[in-house]
């Protein structure tokens, strides 16, 4: 009976210390969410999302359900760190792969629930696919352009970027003679603003 009550005291000892780690676990993810978001505001390439935890990560992730906040906030950092570069032929391969990366990225983030965030991504997607449009591409891309644009739009009727690009590409096409193979159907509205990759809300 002794060793039962040794046993059962060392048990709950430890059962305290990994609760109390635990504890202090969750408490960090806020704190590197918050931090995180900060350099993104400035930086958006320096940004990391790590807490220092003192268990196994995945634990406290799991517990707080920040996963898909993290998955998100990555893929805007690869959308970011895609848009605007010019490929170069000594960078070529290296740039397709990061393209790749963060139209992957993003397209898993669409397919996820929430609305807002699945919305954000399908703009974004709009944006890389009508860039390559823009930058001499076939017509298709103008049309991926425009069925992410509407899918943006269907998913969130708040997302106003989403509407205004959605009204301004289709105005563009028709302005030069281009046809696509998507009907406006989503009822594009005035938009007061363009894509953005800002960083979306929090879920922690």
């Amino acid at each position: 009976m002794t060793y039962l009550r040794i046993a059962g005291a060392v048990a709950a000892l430890v059962a305290a210390v990994l609760l109390a780690l635990l504890a202090a676990d969750v408490r960090a993810w806020p704190r590197a969410m918050t931090a995180g978001d900060s350099v993104y505001a400035l930086r958006p390439l320096d940004a990391s999302w790590s807490a220092s935890t003192r268990l196994p990560v995945g634990w406290s992730r799991t517990l707080l359900g920040v996963q898909d906040d993290l998955i998100a906030r990555h893929a805007l950092q690869l959308y970011r760190a895609n848009v605007g570069v010019r490929p170069r032929l000594d960078t070529a391969v290296q740039a397709a792969a990061a393209r790749a990366a963060a139209e992957a990225a993003l397209a898993r983030v669409a397919r996820e629930p929430g609305a807002a965030r699945a919305s954000q991504a399908e703009t974004l997607l709009g944006v890389l696919a009508f860039g390559d449009f823009s930058a001499g591409a076939q017509t298709s891309q103008a049309d991926q352009a425009v069925s992410a644009f509407q899918q943006a739009v269907k998913d969130d009727p708040s997302n106003e970027a989403a509407k205004y690009d959605l009204e301004l590409l289709l105005r563009l096409l028709v302005a030069h003679g281009e046809r696509t193979g998507s009907q406006p159907g989503a009822g594009p509205g005035p938009g007061r603003r363009g894509a953005g990759g800002g960083v979306p809300g929090h879920g922690y």
